[in-house]
């Protein structure tokens, strides 16, 4: 177990990724208030809110199950 790796190890090079992809531009601006956001990529996202907090943007999967654009790249899973 000694040279085993940890899931932190694992799962770093993937979120590093994830993270490089959702570039500051890529978000709505704060004033954005509607509840689906398309990036200029084709990534679709949903707005969830608690009070008190900022919105959260999470990728809608299948988005041409509902009208939404294909995406043309990869798509980071939150924003």
């Amino acid at each position: 177990m000694g040279n085993a790796p940890t899931l932190a190890a694992l799962l770093l090079p993937a979120l590093m990724t994830s993270a490089a992809l959702a570039t500051p531009a890529s978000r709505p601006p704060d004033t954005y208030t509607a509840v689906i956001y398309t990036t200029p990529q084709g990534c679709s996202y949903s707005r969830a809110q608690a009070p008190g907090y900022p919105p959260t943007w999470h990728l809608i999967l299948n988005p041409q199950r509902v009208g939404l654009p294909v995406p043309t790249g990869r798509c980071p899973v939150m924003l």
